[in-house]
């Protein structure tokens, strides 16, 4: 399973894989300090097997939200987040995150047009919209569902994407047919084998342009 610093990270946590913002929700919502601790446990589990350092940050964060003592970090962590936090990956997820619904369907949008006017190559079948599914899902909203997805996408794409290949209610039922037992509570960035590898790749790619050039 490969890691990237800088995408959606899905957290073990008591026998489940939960997405990192999730995660972090529900050490806040524990109630108290005490309820709060699996999580963070969790958390600092996950960074030390991932190599992934700056998530001693996150941890301060929910200690800092119950108003306990920060763990204290070294000199070079602080120039290491910095670099993190900068990346256009991060930035442009939180772009996402503080738009507008309008503003969020307006960037997704003006991206699939550009995928079928630029790439109509790598979108053939109605199974493909599996691939811009994952891409929302691993690097934008990991509590988005298959249900909401199709909705969303029937709703923006109506009018102008190709009829043949149109997303319908059922479109995304055959997904765990498409993918290895093994992959499919990964990431698509994380899977051994991801049949959409390069459609994921090239529309990431369209939707973080958009992002990050919205006014």
């Amino acid at each position: 399973m490969k890691q990237n610093n800088n995408e959606v990270q899905y957290i073990w946590h008591d026998g489940a894989t939960i997405p990192e913002d999730l995660l972090i929700s529900m050490a806040k919502t524990a109630g108290c300090y005490e309820s709060a601790k699996p999580y963070l446990f969790s958390l600092m589990a996950h960074g030390l097997n991932h190599g992934i350092r700056n998530y001693i940050y996150k941890v301060n964060e929910i200690r800092d939200y119950y108003h306990v003592v920060p763990i204290p970090i070294a000199k070079e962590m602080g120039q290491d987040t910095t670099c993190n936090q900068t990346h256009h990956a991060d930035v442009a997820r939180k772009l996402y995150k503080a738009m507008n619904q309008e503003g969020r369907e307006l960037v997704v949008t003006n991206s699939l047009k550009l995928l079928l006017t630029n790439h109509r190559n790598l979108f053939c079948s109605k199974t493909d919209w599996a691939g811009i599914y994952l891409v929302i899902k691993d690097r934008l909203n990991g509590r988005i569902s298959k249900t909401r997805f199709t909705r969303l996408m029937m709703n923006l794409t109506r009018d102008w994407w190709p009829g043949e290949l149109q997303i319908g209610e059922r479109t995304l039922s055959n997904f765990g047919r498409c993918v290895a037992y093994k992959d499919r509570l990964e990431a698509y960035y994380d899977m051994d084998n991801n049949p959409w590898a390069e459609l994921c790749d090239t529309y990431w790619n369209l939707l973080m342009q958009q992002i990050l050039t919205q006014n």
